[in-house]
């Protein structure tokens, strides 16, 4: 073999296992998470948006608390730093990675997903009002929170 097919043999070599990276460890929906792990302290960001004054920011802070009660109860506080907070009180009855909560002038939708020991809410919490069969967003956000 002369030294340009040896040396033609090596850059293949190095261009094929260039590309073999370890696969890093990705995000998972957490089906079958007890309450216990959707309860706790969980903080990030998220994509504020107020209808009342036209208000709308993103990468604000956000903070969302998930506490057990009795039963199948999940207590669930969202804050917005210096511009609402709205809370909820539910049951959740399965352990799908899912969570909704429905509500005439409020509502919340999470997902849960894990990777390893972290875990990550994604979500979005609103309170709201109709006037004249017209809905108003008095405030909203969409966040990805994590602890």
């Amino acid at each position: 073999m002369n030294k340009t097919g040896f040396l033609i043999l090596i850059i293949t070599w190095l261009i094929l296992f260039s590309n073999c990276k370890k696969e890093e460890d990705s995000w998972n929906y957490c089906d079958n998470c007890t309450l216990e792990e959707w309860a706790g302290d969980y903080n990030g960001t998220g994509n504020y948006f107020s209808d009342s004054d036209s208000n709308s920011d993103l990468d604000v802070p956000v903070v969302v608390l998930i506490e057990t009660g009795s039963g199948n109860l999940l207590k669930t506080k969202v804050t917005v730093e210096d511009r609402f907070m709205v809370s909820f009180t539910s049951l959740k009855n399965d352990s799908s990675y899912f969570y909704e909560v429905p509500g005439t002038n409020k509502s919340l939708s999470l997902s849960l997903s894990r990777k390893n020991s972290e875990y990550k809410l994604s979500g979005t919490a609103k309170s709201f009002h109709y006037q004249s069969d017209t809905l108003f967003i008095d405030h909203s956000v969409s966040f990805e929170v994590f602890r």
